[in-house]
């Protein structure tokens, strides 16, 4: 089975090795960006991203989209989420029917407040659009990590083929239905994240971290049925999973921007600390925020962390403001 994986990024690099463990795929990638991809072909690898971690010397790498996406079954979207919309109008033109549109991308589009798979719906209207989530770093997935994901989607034809190319020894894949929920979880995680390290850099106890993290689980499960999705879906690998993993790590990048929050930095001065300067959460609680309240919904650790950001609200008695009754 063909796999065309589009972007040559550090998350499309990890999926690239995991597919091609699967000595049935045959893998091709794209990469849009001439500068990039003469890089990324000369040396096998994307120094700027995931450094020392090589390209499968059998995986094929091309500028050509329609090349990299003929006779694939599966077109895996790895772009930056702020690509999504150019590429999947860029895809349109190639893609068949009969093709599973896989998008790895999160978050929600400014302005239009859409999902990622929503927005590749919007652009080829393929009916076998999934989402593959779960909790992941890049570096460790490349480096054959163990971990479970979920693969979602309206199509569960579509999204067994994607497990059975995707699963191998060192990997769980469970399907799920329940895309919506997915699309919630994985975006709002990235502002959860935020929240917590935002508490771990004001050296909050972990009793005081854990009573927070509890909040945030149940203002997700909130946010997923408010906005379509099924609260059991907070209970997956996409969900809680995902959560745990970048509310707890210092190599989630929002987690380490909200230390900086937490240390009494202000939003320009910590991301003039990151060497890398996307920060999901910061632009998810946005949009999120206004998903919430087109839906007159109110999910308070949102409002909290939006006071604090924006607002410059005091972060004392952050627990008694979120308070779960």
């Amino acid at each position: 089975m063909k796999i065309a994986i589009l972007g040559v990024g550090a998350y499309a690099i990890a999926l690239s090795k995991v597919f091609n463990k699967n000595k049935e795929n045959t893998v091709s990638m794209w990469a849009k960006f001439k500068d990039e991809a003469d890089v990324v072909m000369t040396q096998r690898e994307n120094p700027g991203v995931l450094p020392g971690v090589k390209i499968d010397e059998d995986i094929e790498i091309t500028r050509d989209l329609a090349h990299c996406m003929e006779g694939a079954k599966i077109v895996v979207l790895a772009v930056p989420a702020g690509a999504v919309r150019q590429v999947s109008e860029e895809v349109s033109f190639h893609a068949r029917k009969d093709q599973i549109l896989v998008v790895v991308s999160k978050g929600i589009e400014p302005r239009t407040n859409l999902f990622m798979s929503d927005i590749v719906y919007q652009a080829t209207k393929n009916e076998n659009i999934c989402m593959l989530a779960g909790p992941s770093f890049a570096i460790e997935i490349a480096n054959g990590s163990k971990t479970g994901f979920n693969i979602a989607g309206p199509n569960p034809e579509a999204t067994k083929i994607v497990k059975e190319a995707f699963e191998n020894g060192g990997l769980v894949v469970v399907t799920c239905d329940d895309i919506i929920g997915i699309e919630v979880a994985s975006s709002m995680k990235n502002v959860f994240a935020i929240f917590m390290g935002m508490l771990d850099g004001m050296d909050m106890l972990e009793s005081y971290k854990s009573s927070c993290l509890a909040v945030l689980v149940r203002d997700l499960g909130d946010a997923i049925v408010a906005l379509g999705g099924k609260r059991e879906t907070i209970f997956t690998y996409a969900g809680l999973g995902d959560m745990l993993l970048t509310c707890m790590s210092p190599k989630s990048r929002n987690f380490t921007f909200g230390q900086h929050i937490g240390k009494g930095l202000s939003m320009e001065e910590a991301f003039n600390t990151m060497a890398v300067k996307t920060v999901e959460g910061i632009y998810t609680l946005g949009t999120i925020t206004e998903l919430m309240e087109e839906k007159h919904f109110h999910i308070k650790s949102l409002e909290v962390l939006y006071g604090i950001l924006y607002n410059g609200d005091s972060k004392d008695d952050i627990l008694e403001k979120i308070r779960m009754e």
